[in-house]
C-alpha cells in the first residue's frame, strides 16, 4: 500500500509541476520545438507515470462489490459518465486538450466556455472523473485510495486553474464563479 501512494504522490507531483505556466514558458523559449508539443508530451508523461502509479499493489483487499443488477447499473451510469466526460472535452477542444492542436501549429485565442456542462458546473471534467471513480462496482482499497487521492487533487488543481482564469479573464470569470457552482450541479444564480 505504501509504494502505491508513494507513487500516487510521485504521479501528482510530476504532473503538478509540469502544468505550471512558468515552466511551459521557459521550456517554449528555450526549445520551441518542444515548445510547440509540450501539452502532448505532458500527457504522454502524465499517462505513464498514472499506469506506473497503478501498477502498484496488485492484490488490494476488496471493500466490496456491487452484487448482480446493481454492478450492470453501476457500470451503466460509469459508462453515462464517460460519455459525458468525452461530450465535455470536446466543448474545450480535444485536440487542443491532448496537445494535437498545437502540435499542428494550429492558432487560436483562448475563450471561457460557459456553456453546455459549463454552464452546470464550472469542472465538468473533475466532477464526472470523480463520480466514474466511486461508482466502481467492484471496490478494492486501492481503488478507494484513488479516488479519495483524486478528490483531494481535483479540489487543489481547481482552485489553482480558478485563480488563473481569473488572471486570465478578469471580471468576466469572477461573474461566472459567482453564477454557477463549482463541482456540483445545484441552483444557478441569476446574472446580476
Amino acid at each position: 500500500m505504501t509504494d502505491f501512494i508513494i507513487r500516487l504522490a510521485v504521479f501528482a507531483l510530476v504532473h503538478s509541476l509540469l502544468a505550471l505556466p512558468a515552466l511551459q514558458k521557459r521550456i517554449a523559449g528555450q526549445f520551441p520545438l518542444l515548445g510547440r508539443c509540450y501539452r502532448l508530451i505532458y500527457n504522454l508523461i502524465a499517462l505513464a507515470t498514472f499506469f506506473w502509479a497503478m501498477s502498484a499493489w496488485h492484490l488490494s483487499p476488496v471493500l466490496y462489490i456491487v452484487p448482480g443488477a446493481g454492478s450492470l447499473l453501476f457500470h451503466l451510469a460509469q459508462l453515462a459518465f464517460l460519455v459525458l466526460l468525452v461530450r465535455c472535452a470536446s466543448q474545450t477542444g480535444i485536440g487542443d486538450f491532448l496537445g494535437l492542436k498545437q502540435l499542428r501549429r494550429i492558432p487560436g485565442d483562448r475563450q471561457l466556455v460557459t456553456s453546455g456542462c459549463y454552464a452546470r458546473v464550472r469542472h465538468p471534467l473533475y466532477s464526472l472523473s470523480l463520480a466514474f471513480l466511486a461508482l466502481n462496482p467492484v471496490m478494492t482499497l486501492k481503488w478507494a485510495i484513488l479516488t479519495a487521492f483524486a478528490a483531494a487533487y481535483f479540489a487543489v488543481g481547481a482552485r489553482i486553474e480558478e485563480r488563473r482564469l481569473r488572471d486570465e479573464f478578469g471580471d468576466t470569470y469572477r461573474r461566472y464563479q459567482e453564477q454557477v457552482p463549482m463541482f456540483m450541479p445545484g441552483k444557478q444564480v441569476p446574472p446580476r
